[in-house]
């Protein structure tokens, strides 16, 4: 346990507002350019995953699942996109109180560009 006072000194953030999520999800569904150097790529998803802020581990998500669709990922990039979506998806499934497979659904039809079905986050 970390005492409050020091959560910010040692890196722990707040959890994404729930109002915030429908705006998360718009991120992830956004089109991105995906750099075709693998070595600033990869140097740049560790950054986005070292932060541990919500964003950027969407970020590394999103440039992920893109490359995805055209090429198989390296090991190390298929582990960043495991733990990436493995972040995101415990964090809204605890913010939401949904259950994970809910979770992963909305952000698979996020990383489609398809429009999730946020009435759920309204309870």
């Amino acid at each position: 346990m970390v005492p409050v006072n020091k959560a910010e000194d040692v890196g722990v953030r707040k959890l994404i507002d729930k109002a915030d999520i429908p705006k998360l999800l718009r991120f992830l569904g956004k089109d991105i350019e995906v750099a075709s150097d693998h070595r600033k790529r990869n140097a740049r998803n560790a950054e986005r995953m070292a932060s541990g802020e919500i964003y950027e581990v969407a970020d590394s998500l999103k440039t992920m699942a893109k490359l995805s669709k055209g090429k198989t990922l390296s090991p190390e990039e298929q582990q960043t996109m495991a733990r990436a979506r493995h972040l995101i998806i415990r964090e809204l499934s605890h913010v939401t109180k949904l259950t994970v497979e809910e979770v992963e659904e909305m952000i698979d039809d996020a990383l489609a560009g398809k429009r999730s079905r946020t009435k759920k986050l309204a309870a």
